[in-house]
C-alpha cells in the first residue's frame, strides 16, 4: 500500500514538473521572440541612419498597415518612455537602449535555459527512481 502511495506521489510530482517545464519553455520562446524583434529594430535603425532625407518611406500605422511618407529627419526619434510620455533621442542613443534590452533578455534566456536543464535532470532522476521502485 505504501509503495502504491509513493508511486502516486512521484507521478503527481512528475506532472507538476512537466507543467513547470512547459511554462518555462513558453517563457524562453517569448524571450527569443523579443530578442529577434530587437535585432530587427536595431537593423532597421541602422538602415534609417543611412537613408537620405526626403526619401519616400513606408511608415507603420497599425499592424500590417503602412502609409507613404517622406523622411524629414534620419537622426532623431521620438521614444515612448512609459505613461504616454515621449522624449526625443538620437539613433545612437536608441541603439544603446535596444542593445541594453537585448543584453538583459540574453541574461534571462541563459538563466531560464539553466533552470530548464535542471528541471529536465530532476525529472529524469525521478522517472528512473519511479521505474526502479515499480520493478
Amino acid at each position: 500500500m505504501a509503495d502504491k502511495q509513493k508511486m502516486e506521489e512521484n507521478y503527481r510530482q512528475l506532472q507538476l514538473l512537466q507543467q513547470q517545464v512547459e511554462q518555462i519553455t513558453e517563457y524562453v520562446e517569448k524571450l527569443q521572440m523579443q530578442h529577434q524583434e530587437l535585432d530587427t529594430s536595431i537593423e532597421a535603425l541602422a538602415e534609417l541612419q543611412k537613408t537620405t532625407v526626403a526619401t519616400e518611406i513606408l511608415a507603420p500605422v497599425a499592424n500590417g498597415i503602412f502609409l507613404k511618407a517622406e523622411l524629414k529627419d534620419n537622426q532623431k526619434l521620438i521614444v515612448n518612455i512609459g505613461a504616454d510620455v515621449t522624449v526625443e533621442k538620437t539613433i545612437p542613443e536608441v541603439l544603446r537602449l535596444l542593445k541594453e534590452q537585448k543584453e538583459k533578455i540574453t541574461e534571462n534566456l541563459i538563466e531560464a535555459e539553466s533552470v530548464l536543464k535542471e528541471l529536465h535532470e530532476h525529472g529524469r532522476r525521478m522517472y528512473l527512481e519511479t521505474s526502479e521502485e515499480a520493478e
